[in-house]
């Protein structure tokens, strides 16, 4: 899943305004948008592709990712886009392009999360305006990452093999079997405090845990605001936390931070969950806490995927996996979708944008 804001949302609206205003001077009648979705995305972010060619003066689609990059460069100096509405399979703008101040391209409108493979820095340094799906996907990454806590701390991992044994296994042996524990009361640990974590703080109100979190750059104050109580380093997150989700955006500084040193810190009993990126974890070290079965993992991410059969984290029972589907949910992309659409009827009519992404929120991009 992509971790990408951090700022408050009134400063984002306020970043979206200004960059906003840079774009009247070149919006007019002519103003033409490139549509690079491919089918599997067109039917899962916009059931009704109709709607989007009544935004625009000119609309043209194209499956962007079936063309070669020469085929990909000659669309985008034959239709000249004003726009771009762009997801996953969207290939990269050409760096001439985005570097172009005199570019028709003022706008990249990517349906999903972090832009950085699609949109060159450049672009943003020449003024380009970027947005994403903003804030849409905490709430259900949050929401993932609980049902993984809570999976963790009732064994899910072993159900199988105590089910199969329940027909000569006393209820009650069962459970102290299985080790279930309960997140009621624990002291819960945040790395990272961007809207992921911000959502997740308030999924866990109800549990009467106690939160602490950690995140380099994040003033103490936005912390505290949330009713969480801020750690001064990573080693006494760690040390503090019965129940830790990894909520960090990947950059060259956190790569592998969360090393055999943190994970030795974690109490006996204790859970990891990870619904951030896998390559923040050294996982031969992650690996040897959960052959020793001192603590329990619950990973949504990994840092090569998909998992292949022979991977040994399928082999612990101490550990529940899912496939990388923190969001969107099969029954929400829809909303994705029209929330695209709105800001490119924004852009066209010169209002302010929602989930624009910064230059710094993109230099915390993976």
């Amino acid at each position: 899943m992509e971790l990408l804001n951090t700022v408050p949302d009134i400063l984002e609206q306020k970043i979206a305004a200004v960059e906003t205003e840079k774009s009247d001077c070149v919006l007019s009648t002519t103003s033409r948008l490139l549509v690079t979705l491919n089918r599997y995305e067109m039917r899962k972010f916009f059931p009704d592709a109709s709607l989007l060619n009544s935004i625009f003066p000119e609309t043209r689609s194209v499956e962007a990712c079936c063309l070669k990059a020469e085929e990909w460069q000659a669309v985008l100096r034959d239709y000249q886009p004003t726009a771009i509405l762009s997801c996953w399979s969207t290939p990269r703008v050409p760096d001439d392009i985005a570097a172009d101040p005199e570019s028709p391209l003022k706008y990249i409108c990517h349906v999903t999360g972090s832009p950085k493979g699609l949109v060159p820095r450049s672009f943003f340094e020449r003024g380009g305006i970027v947005t994403n799906w903003g804030n849409l996907a905490a709430g259900q990454v949050a929401e993932q990452a609980l049902l993984l806590a809570l999976s963790a701390l009732r064994n899910q991992g072993a159900w199988r093999s105590q089910t199969e044994e329940f027909s000569h296994t006393p209820f009650w042996d069962m459970v102290e079997t299985l080790q279930t524990q309960t997140l009621f009361g624990r002291r819960v640990g945040l790395h990272g405090f961007g809207q992921i974590a911000q959502s997740l703080v308030r999924l866990l109100r109800p549990f009467d845990v106690q939160v602490f979190a950690y995140s380099h750059g994040v003033p103490t104050e936005v912390m505290e605001q949330a009713r969480v109580n801020p750690c001064d380093s990573l080693s006494s997150l760690f040390s503090k936390s019965e129940v830790l989700f990894e909520c960090e955006a990947l950059t060259p500084n956190t790569f592998q931070c969360v090393d055999e040193n943190l994970l030795s810190r974690l109490p006996d009993g204790a859970v990891f969950v990870n619904i951030a990126r896998g390559h923040l974890v050294n996982e031969e070290a992650l690996q040897r806490e959960l052959q020793s079965g001192r603590i329990r993992a619950a990973l949504d991410v990994v840092a090569t995927e998909p998992l292949t059969p022979e991977h040994s984290f399928w082999t612990y029972p101490n550990a529940v996996l899912s496939p990388h589907i923190g969001a969107p949910t099969a029954d929400m992309t829809h909303i994705y979708g029209e929330f695209a659409s709105e800001n490119l009827r924004r852009f066209l009519n010169r209002m302010p944008l929602r989930g624009t992404v910064s230059l710094s929120a993109y230099d915390r991009c993976t």
